[in-house]
């Protein structure tokens, strides 16, 4: 065998190899797509469920987890929920310190009478279709505070 100079040599070592197949995984998993359709034959439904935590109450103790992924499979008219997440162990003090804590309201709530402004389409609209002139259908529109349906049905049902 020929000893090859040391330029050559390390072009020759770093040659790229070729890639290797994987090693097969045992027990039988699937890829995310076949899984969806073994799934979907079975009849079972998949949604992601969009939560921001979970508690889960147990008789002595109280998980909490924040940011789950939760996704909900449905099968046979049976829901199942599937959480993914870190979970912190809470004991029943910490909750009730929690869920008992008070929000103070700082500014009151001020209350304003809005009063709808009736244009002059409203008024022809209502006239048109209550075979009423301009003035009349005016009035009954004040009077129903500005709802059009009301002030033509009013007018129309009205006695002549």
């Amino acid at each position: 065998m020929v000893k090859l100079p040391k330029e050559m040599q390390d072009k020759i070592k770093s040659k790229p190899k070729r890639p290797q197949t994987a090693p097969k995984r045992e027990g039988s998993q699937f890829g995310s797509r076949q899984m969806r359709r073994r799934m979907q034959q079975q009849g079972i439904e998949m949604d992601q469920i969009e939560a921001t935590r979970v508690i889960i109450e147990g008789s002595e103790k109280t998980l909490v987890l924040e940011q789950p992924e939760v996704v909900l499979m449905k099968q046979a008219g049976q829901e199942i929920y599937q959480i993914i997440g870190q979970a912190e162990e809470l004991s029943s003090d910490d909750l009730t310190i929690q869920s008992n804590s008070v929000i103070e309201d700082t500014e009151p709530i001020e209350e304003t009478d809005v009063k709808p402004s009736i244009t002059e389409n409203d008024i022809i609209l209502v006239a048109s279709q209550a075979n009423v002139d301009k003035q009349e259908a005016e009035t009954v529109l004040k009077e129903c505070d500005g709802d059009i349906a009301k002030a033509i049905l009013l007018l129309k049902n009205r006695p002549k």
